[in-house]
């Protein structure tokens, strides 16, 4: 029997110098077909999962994330395309700058990649073969090699696309893997989107800067009233102001906000028991004078002192009648009256109860109801130039749609402090209109003031360059 090895054994074939090389095993077919079905059930297990995406978030979540199984990459990078390709999710990281240096390589390789002819199916490439592969970005990134894989609508429009990338290089059977994941995501993607996914955005750069040109060198020559915007109230013309007669307490008001008063009627009264008083005792005072007075000009025949005390008796007499005089003429001023016919302006008349107020202190006006103007409180920062019979617009918060005409009257030269503190310039206007009749005092709004006018181009930057003057002086 013949040794292993040998010509004789069948199971081996001796190589002979200059004869054909032995055949080689083949692989196993098995083992091949068992990793394809793996592969395609993945594939049917991820279509199953992104189905159940609601939005076009949770699907380019899904994408550049749960697609790592079938397509095995390192890292992946999902782009929309709009104006230009930007990158709107980057596998295993939940945020990203926009404006890091990474995403703005990957976003400038898919222009190169769109240039190309082979865009609108998925091949493979190394990053050297784009102009964006030369870079520093490209040098320090470690998996070169990339699979394109282009996202498309029902109508051929590449509107989004996936990068995805490894160290080693793409198998020819990887191909048909991004084919059919594309497929299934951009199908997902235009049932969520609908027909957003077709429009097609103009370039910026192309369209926008050109027309910003445009519409500056227009408003060069196009010219508007510059206008300005302030907080308006209607108020009474030539309104009668009550005032505090004297330092007192207020004891109570006898009328209502938006009462008709009569002239003469009153209106208020001030605490007077210490006015009482005081006219008790200056009475007192004037009955002590005058009995003095009396009992030194019966004495003043006999006692010649008494007749040099006359005169001092006089004096005392005339100024006790005088300090009565004045008592009772500050207790009858404790009664406030209306000085003229009209509606009582105040706002409530329970707060007044019991406050302490000083002479000349307002208390509430009394305006015509017939007699009406718009008071404006124009900001320091909207101050314009304006000038008497300036064109305004009213709108009334009661009714913002239907503005009322009116024109400048009068305005103050220097600006005042106002209820909430900040400075204003006080202007008053009248409405040109018959439009009297719907206007109630106390009504407020807004009121568009137009000034002279300026070309467009001052008026849209007349802030910006009122701030560089204050703030830089040029």
């Amino acid at each position: 029997m013949s040794e292993p090895g040998t010509p004789s054994d069948p199971k081996v074939t001796p190589f002979k110098p200059g004869g054909k090389q032995p055949p080689r095993s083949k692989p196993d077919a098995a083992g091949t077909a068992g990793s394809q079905t793996a592969a395609l059930l993945r594939i049917v297990q991820l279509e199953a999962d992104l189905r159940r995406s609601a939005t076009v978030e949770e699907l380019i979540y899904h994408l550049a994330n749960e697609s790592r199984s079938v397509l095995g990459f390192r890292q992946a990078f999902v782009l929309c395309h709009r104006a230009r390709a930007r990158v709107a999710a980057i596998s295993s990281v939940p945020n990203f700058d926009a404006n890091a240096p990474l995403t703005r390589w990957i976003e400038g390789l898919a222009a190169d990649v769109l240039k190309d002819g082979r865009a609108a199916k998925s091949f493979r490439f190394r990053v050297s073969e784009f102009a964006q592969g030369a870079g520093q970005e490209a040098m320090s990134y470690g998996f070169p090699n990339f699979i394109w894989m282009p996202l498309k609508s029902r109508r051929g429009r590449v509107f989004a696309s996936v990068l995805i990338a490894r160290e080693r290089d793409w198998p020819e059977d990887s191909l048909p893997l991004a084919d059919r994941l594309s497929e299934a995501y951009a199908h997902a993607w235009t049932a969520l989107a609908g027909r957003s996914v077709d429009r097609r955005w103009p370039r910026l750069r192309s369209v926008a800067i050109p027309a910003l040109i445009a519409a500056l060198l227009a408003m060069t020559f196009v010219k508007a009233p510059l206008t300005a915007l302030a907080p308006v109230e209607v108020t009474g013309k030539n309104a009668a102001l009550v005032t505090a007669p004297l330092d007192g307490v207020i004891d109570s008001l006898l009328i209502q906000p938006n009462q008709q008063v009569e002239a003469g009627q009153v209106i208020a009264r001030l605490e007077d028991t210490d006015l009482k008083a005081a006219l008790d005792i200056a009475a007192q005072a004037v009955i002590v004078a005058e009995t003095r007075l009396a009992q030194l000009q019966q004495g003043a025949f006999l006692d010649p002192d008494a007749a040099r005390q006359v005169p001092i008796a006089e004096a005392e007499r005339d100024l006790a009648v005088v300090e009565r005089d004045q008592a009772a003429s500050r207790l009858e001023r404790t009664e406030i009256r209306a000085l003229r016919s009209g509606v009582a302006v105040i706002d409530d008349t329970s707060a007044w109860t019991g406050r302490p107020v000083q002479i000349g202190e307002r208390i509430l006006e009394i305006a015509d109801p017939a007699l009406l103007e718009f008071s404006i409180s124009l900001a320091i920062d909207d101050n314009i130039v304006l000038e008497e019979g300036a064109f305004v617009k009213i709108f009334l918060d009661r009714d913002p749609l239907s503005p009322i005409e009116a024109k400048l009257v009068r305005g103050a030269y220097q600006a005042s402090a106002g209820e909430d503190g900040t400075l204003a310039f006080a202007l008053t206007a009248d409405a040109t209109g018959d439009t009297q009749a719907d206007l109630r005092i106390g009504a407020r709004g807004t009121a568009q003031v137009f000034g002279a006018e300026h070309r467009l181009g001052f008026i849209l930057l007349r802030r910006p360059i009122s701030w560089l003057r204050q703030r830089v002086g040029l």
